[in-house]
């Protein structure tokens, strides 16, 4: 059970399965009226011939028509548009109403403190939802390296040696994201497929460089 939705009686509390109905209806909801409008649109790009004149009567009865296409359309799963709706709808409002779990913030991948300084910069490829953080000129107060962790509990998939100092790790984490991570320094001893948990240690970057590449994407996207 979960919190009780606005304007319901308050002895009707709103279950997951609920809510993801109410996602659903909307998201075909939605659909229906793009693929109404559309169906209109492509109506009255259509010239009349002026041989028949079409009256009011054939006029309702071909929206009619085009309402019933929408609705079978519909039940055959639309064309995705709803789907990508309801997936919006989830990751948006999904931990709110208990559709997917509390996404922990990350430890890491950096352990520094409140007095030492970096630059970040920070993009997101639509296409294929990665997120990438570029970390650079980095700056301890006190002397030593920096280390590099692992952000969330998961496994090592992909651990390549670039060059004598420099190295390309991947993690699949347990929430359904993977981190792709590469810097110059110096790895820990790790295997592919070796359990790490959040706020393992997996590297010291080079005092030299102090630069470090963290993508994050979700494991379900190619």
């Amino acid at each position: 059970m979960i919190k009780v939705q606005k304007g319901l009686p308050l002895n009707e509390p709103v279950t997951t399965e609920k809510v993801k109905t109410q996602f659903r209806d909307v998201s075909d909801m939605y659909e229906k009226h793009f693929l109404r409008e559309l169906m209109k649109s492509m109506r009255s790009s259509v010239q009349e011939s002026g041989l028949v004149k079409v009256n009011g009567a054939e006029k309702i009865f071909r929206e009619q028509l085009d309402n019933e296409y929408v609705e079978k359309w519909g039940e055959k799963g639309g064309i995705g548009i709803s789907d990508m709706i309801y997936k919006d709808l989830v990751d948006k409002f999904g931990e709110r109403y208990g559709l997917k779990e509390h996404q922990a913030k990350p430890t890491g991948p950096l352990m520094l403190t409140e007095k030492d300084t970096l630059n970040m910069k920070r993009s997101y490829d639509k296409s294929t939802q990665k997120l990438e953080f570029q970390f650079d000129s980095l700056k301890k107060d006190q002397a030593g390296a920096v280390e590099a962790v692992n952000p969330w509990s998961g496994v090592l998939s992909k651990k390549v040696q670039l060059s004598a100092d420099e190295y390309f790790l991947e993690v699949n984490h347990d929430n359904g994201l993977t981190s792709q991570m590469k810097f110059k320094g110096l790895a820990q001893p790790l295997k592919v497929n070796d359990r790490l948990e959040t706020g393992d240690k997996i590297g010291i970057l080079s005092q030299d460089t102090n630069e470090f590449f963290w993508n994050l994407k979700n494991q379900d996207i190619k």
